[in-house]
């Protein structure tokens, strides 16, 4: 297993390159993080329409009047966390972040010296950093998995499963390579921001090494899942990281998408991501894991799904009883 593992790191190294790109997105949106949370407790900036300047004054929420609408992707991007439009006498608010923090703001615009509002109780510097991270973790692990597509596609994999070497630990093999390559470099980066003092980083190393441990398990699941239906390795990769951008985007891992709608609601409630992200919030607000366990349960027991899924697809494609 070990001589693999090593064969697997020199295969990556010939393409260096992409390994120092992921491991710079993966600085680049922890910074990111730590820069938007640097700026409060409470920050939110609101775009409001027809209203006079004076009607809101606020230390702690920044408004800009606005003469007319902006597009919805300025609060897609972040631009405003909500426009508020003021013009028929009754606030009419539209955001992306769900309908409780559409119900502070109300009582914050009625109010305004009481600012209740998500942003002050919600999310820590932690969640924040493992959230923004988890897009660039997510397809990450998608790139990871080209050498078990490069193996399908140039018809490697035919050869390897008629030498003595087991299909259950050549699978391993593929699996544990991707796993180590996803927690290993995110962990040192965490660690190294630490140990320097460079800042807070919400939660301790052990709490960050569970939560890696667990989403990488997850990543590579579905990567191998998803690279067992095709033999083209940049179809398996356009396909998956597609899905994973999605998905992790629908999550809240930038910014809630709560609309209301029950249904649309409960769909992404149950997205690994989703799931992953509440836990992370909880262990930040204190909580155990054992208090978590049907999450931890819910994470595992998807990623092993996929995996048995991922094996029974490729053994029946490759070994012949």
């Amino acid at each position: 297993m070990i001589a693999m593992l090593k064969n697997d790191w020199a295969r990556i190294w010939q393409n260096k390159a992409r390994l120092f790109v992921m491991l710079g997105l993966i600085l680049v949106s922890i910074f990111l993080a730590v820069f938007v949370s640097s700026k409060g407790n409470f920050s939110t900036k609101i775009g409001v329409i027809g209203a006079e300047k004076q009607e809101l004054v606020s230390d702690t929420v920044k408004i800009e009047h606005l003469s007319k609408e902006p597009e919805k992707s300025a609060l897609a991007l972040g631009t405003y966390d909500a426009v508020v439009d003021m013009r028929s006498g009754t606030p009419i608010i539209t955001t992306f972040k769900g309908e409780k923090y559409k119900k502070e703001l109300t009582e914050y615009l009625k109010n305004p010296q009481t600012v209740q509002t998500s942003e002050k109780s919600g999310e820590g510097i932690g969640s924040k950093i493992i959230g923004y991270m988890l897009m660039f973790v997510l397809m990450s692990s998608v790139t990871n998995m080209l050498m078990f597509s490069e193996d399908k596609e140039k018809h490697i994999m035919e050869r390897i499963t008629t030498t003595p070497i087991s299909f259950t630990k050549l699978f391993v093999n593929y699996s544990l390579f991707s796993w180590l390559l996803l927690f290993i470099p995110n962990l040192l980066i965490i660690g190294g921001i630490s140990l320097f003092g460079l800042t807070d980083i919400g939660l301790s190393i052990v709490n960050y090494a569970i939560l890696l441990g667990v989403i990488a398990l997850f990543a590579t699941a579905f990567s191998i899942c998803n690279a067992s239906f095709f033999q083209v390795a940049d179809s398996a990769s356009m396909l998956g990281s597609m899905i994973m951008m999605i998905t992790t985007i629908l999550s809240g891992s930038f910014f809630s998408l709560d609309n209301g709608n029950k249904f649309f609601n409960s769909v992404i409630h149950w997205l690994p991501q989703k799931q992953f992200l509440e836990l992370v919030h909880n262990i930040e607000a204190g909580q155990s894991y054992s208090g978590n366990f049907q999450r931890l349960f819910y994470l595992v027991g998807f990623s092993l799904v996929l995996m048995s899924i991922a094996v029974f697809k490729t053994r029946k494609e490759y070994v012949r009883s």
